[in-house]
Protein backbone atom coordinates (compact mmCIF):
# COMPACT_ATOMS: atom_id res chain seq x y z
CA UNK A 1 0.00 0.00 0.00
CA UNK A 2 1.56 3.18 -0.87
CA UNK A 3 1.55 6.03 2.10
CA UNK A 4 -1.01 9.15 2.45
CA UNK A 5 -0.12 12.22 3.58
CA UNK A 6 -1.91 14.96 3.95
CA UNK A 7 -3.95 13.60 0.67
CA UNK A 8 -0.74 13.05 -1.01
CA UNK A 9 1.89 10.32 -1.66
CA UNK A 10 4.93 10.63 0.31
CA UNK A 11 8.12 10.25 -1.93
CA UNK A 12 10.77 7.65 -0.41
CA UNK A 13 13.99 10.42 -1.36
CA UNK A 14 14.70 7.54 -4.16
CA UNK A 15 12.42 8.85 -6.87
CA UNK A 16 9.80 6.37 -5.84
CA UNK A 17 7.28 6.82 -3.46
CA UNK A 18 6.86 5.63 0.07
CA UNK A 19 4.97 2.11 0.97
CA UNK A 20 3.23 0.55 3.81
CA UNK A 21 2.74 -2.91 5.16
CA UNK A 22 1.58 -4.48 7.96
CA UNK A 23 -0.07 -2.44 11.36
CA UNK A 24 1.27 0.63 9.21
CA UNK A 25 -1.11 0.28 6.26
CA UNK A 26 -4.36 -1.18 8.64
CA UNK A 27 -3.67 2.18 10.14
CA UNK A 28 -3.81 4.22 7.06
CA UNK A 29 -6.83 1.85 5.81
CA UNK A 30 -8.96 2.83 9.09
CA UNK A 31 -7.99 6.61 9.31
CA UNK A 32 -8.88 7.21 5.55
CA UNK A 33 -12.21 4.90 6.01
CA UNK A 34 -13.17 7.06 9.27
CA UNK A 35 -12.03 10.30 7.50
CA UNK A 36 -13.67 10.30 4.29
CA UNK A 37 -17.31 11.68 3.45
CA UNK A 38 -19.56 7.91 2.61
CA UNK A 39 -21.27 8.49 -0.49
CA UNK A 40 -18.67 11.39 -1.44
CA UNK A 41 -16.92 8.95 -4.05
CA UNK A 42 -19.45 8.18 -6.85
CA UNK A 43 -17.95 4.56 -7.69
CA UNK A 44 -17.23 3.96 -3.96
CA UNK A 45 -20.41 5.22 -2.36
CA UNK A 46 -19.84 2.48 0.62
CA UNK A 47 -16.75 4.22 1.47
CA UNK A 48 -15.87 6.73 3.99
CA UNK A 49 -18.08 7.45 7.29
CA UNK A 50 -20.76 9.75 8.16
CA UNK A 51 -19.32 11.09 11.54
CA UNK A 52 -18.78 14.62 9.67
CA UNK A 53 -22.71 14.60 10.55
CA UNK A 54 -22.49 14.34 14.48
CA UNK A 55 -22.63 18.36 14.71
CA UNK A 56 -25.85 18.41 13.60
CA UNK A 57 -27.48 15.04 16.00
CA UNK A 58 -28.54 15.90 19.25
CA UNK A 59 -25.58 15.64 21.77
CA UNK A 60 -27.32 13.00 24.12
CA UNK A 61 -27.47 10.99 20.46
CA UNK A 62 -23.52 11.57 19.28
CA UNK A 63 -21.81 8.65 21.48
CA UNK A 64 -24.40 6.32 19.94
CA UNK A 65 -24.43 8.13 16.46
CA UNK A 66 -20.75 8.04 16.44
CA UNK A 67 -20.29 4.18 17.56
CA UNK A 68 -22.78 3.53 14.71
CA UNK A 69 -20.45 5.19 12.02
CA UNK A 70 -17.53 3.94 13.11
CA UNK A 71 -18.73 0.29 12.68
CA UNK A 72 -20.55 1.21 9.38
CA UNK A 73 -17.16 2.87 7.88
CA UNK A 74 -14.85 -0.17 9.34
CA UNK A 75 -17.51 -2.96 8.32
CA UNK A 76 -15.10 -4.15 4.81
CA UNK A 77 -12.40 -3.98 7.48
CA UNK A 78 -13.48 -7.21 9.02
CA UNK A 79 -12.02 -10.53 8.47
CA UNK A 80 -8.55 -8.88 7.00
CA UNK A 81 -5.24 -9.34 8.16
CA UNK A 82 -2.67 -6.78 8.71
CA UNK A 83 -0.89 -7.79 5.87
CA UNK A 84 -3.94 -7.61 3.19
Amino acid sequence: MLKISSGDYVPDGCGGVRTLSGSEALLQRVLYRLTARRGGLVFLPQLGSRLYTLGSAKPDQRRGLARQYVAEALEEEKGLSITD
